[in-house]
C-alpha cells in the first residue's frame, strides 16, 4: 500500500481555514434567528428632587408596558399645587393613604391656593372613584367658622371658594378641616381627615382723595396769605406745597392724593400727618430750603404711629394751626381701604373681585 506523506506545515495550514470558516458560518446563523424576547426598557427607580422653593419632591415611578400594577393599586406620590398667579400663595399636598382606594384617590387630589381672604380647595375631575364620596370642608378662623359640603363631581371636580370675614382685618391663621367619607357596603361610612393652617393676610386697595384746605382766619394782615403746606405721605415720603390764599376761601391740594394696591397690616404704611406755615413768616423763609431737617430748629409732625388701615373708610376732617402764626384752618379729604378677594386663584390670569 502506498503511503502518501504530506508536510507538516500544510496540514496545520488546512486545518487552521476550515476552523475559521466553520465559526463564520456559526456566527451568521446567530445573527439570522429572531430574538427569543424583547429587551426590557429600563424603569428609573423612584428618586427625590429638589424645587427652585428648595422643597423636596418625590418623581412617580415610571412603569413599562411589561410591567402592570396590581388592580387597585394607588399609586402615591408627592406633589407640589403651583398656580400662576400674581402672588396666590400655594399648598404643597402630601402624600395621604385613606383607609379605601376611593378616599385616597380623592384626598391626594386636593388642591390649595389661598391669597388675602379668599381660600380655594379644588378637586381634579375623572378620578376612577367607584361610589359617592362625600367631601366637608370646615373653616376656622378669628373672624369666624363656616362649613361647605359637596359630593364628588367626576365630570367636572369640585371647587370650593370661600372668603373668610374681615374681622379685625389684620393677619390670622385659618384652620381647614377636611372631612371625606363614603359608604360601607353593610352600613356607615368610611372616613377620612385632612387638616391644613392657611396663613392669611388680607389686602386692601387703598385711596386718599385730595386734600381740601380752608383757611379760617388770615395769616397776614393785608392781602393773602402765602402758606407753605407739608405732609408725610403714607408710604412715610414728606411733601410740601406753597399757594396764596384768602381766609373763607377753600384751595384744593392735589399731589396730596394717594393709592395703592394690596395694602396689608404686615406693610409699613400710616396715616398721612399734614402742618402748614404762614410763608411771610421770617422764620419760615429761614427754614423753606432744608425741610424737613429743620436746619437745627424744631419742625412738627413726622411720619403718623398710626397704622394706615386703621379705622373705616371715611371723610377724615379736622382743624389745623400754623406752626409759626395763630391763624386756622379747617381740612377734609377722603380715605377710602376695601377688602380685596380672589375667586379666580386657579386660572393661568389671576382676576380679582373687589
Amino acid at each position: 500500500m502506498t503511503i502518501v506523506r504530506y508536510p507538516c506545515t500544510a496540514c496545520l495550514v488546512f486545518l487552521m481555514a476550515w476552523g475559521l470558516w466553520m465559526a463564520c458560518q456559526a456566527q451568521d446563523n446567530q445573527d439570522s434567528l429572531p430574538s427569543s424576547a424583547p429587551a426590557l426598557e429600563e424603569r428609573p427607580s423612584s428618586a427625590e428632587r429638589t424645587t427652585d422653593e428648595g422643597i423636596k419632591t418625590q418623581e412617580s415611578e415610571l412603569i413599562t408596558d411589561d410591567h402592570h400594577p396590581v388592580t387597585g393599586e394607588i399609586q402615591e406620590r408627592g406633589i407640589v399645587d403651583k398656580f400662576q398667579a400674581t402672588p396666590g400663595k400655594t399648598f404643597m399636598q402630601a402624600q395621604y393613604q385613606a383607609p379605601t382606594a376611593n378616599l385616597t384617590l380623592v384626598a391626594n387630589a386636593l388642591r390649595l391656593a389661598y391669597k388675602s381672604v379668599s381660600t380655594l380647595v379644588t378637586i381634579a375631575p375623572n378620578l376612577p372613584v367607584t361610589q359617592p364620596v362625600e367631601i366637608s370642608i370646615g373653616y376656622y378662623s378669628a373672624a369666624g367658622n363656616d362649613r361647605i359640603t359637596q359630593s364628588y363631581v367626576r365630570a367636572s371636580g369640585n371647587r370650593f371658594l370661600y372668603n373668610d370675614k374681615e374681622g379685625d382685618g389684620k393677619p390670622r391663621t385659618m384652620t381647614i378641616s377636611i372631612s371625606l367619607r363614603e359608604p360601607k357596603a353593610g352600613g356607615g361610612f368610611e372616613t377620612f381627615a385632612v387638616n391644613w393652617q392657611a396663613p392669611l393676610d388680607p389686602l386692601y386697595d387703598v385711596s386718599i382723595g385730595p386734600f381740601a384746605f380752608d383757611l379760617i382766619s388770615k395769616c397776614d394782615a393785608v392781602g393773602k396769605s402765602e402758606i407753605l403746606f407739608t405732609w408725610y405721605a403714607p408710604d412715610q415720603q414728606y411733601h410740601k406745597f406753597r399757594f396764596s390764599t384768602r381766609a373763607g376761601s377753600r384751595t384744593t391740594i392735589s399731589p396730596f392724593a394717594w393709592s395703592r394696591q394690596e395694602v396689608s397690616w404686615s406693610h409699613k404704611v400710616s396715616r398721612p400727618t399734614e402742618t402748614f406755615y404762614d410763608e411771610d413768616n421770617a422764620a419760615t423763609e429761614m427754614l423753606w430750603n432744608c425741610l424737613p431737617a429743620g436746619c437745627g430748629f424744631t419742625v412738627a409732625g413726622g411720619p403718623s404711629a398710626q397704622h394706615l388701615l386703621t379705622g373705616a373708610s371715611a371723610m377724615v376732617k379736622g382743624n389745623l394751626k400754623a406752626m409759626n402764626d395763630n391763624c386756622q384752618a379747617y381740612f377734609e379729604y377722603p380715605m377710602t381701604k376695601t377688602l380685596r378677594w380672589y375667586p379666580y386663584l386657579d386660572s393661568p390670569t389671576v382676576r380679582d373681585h373687589r
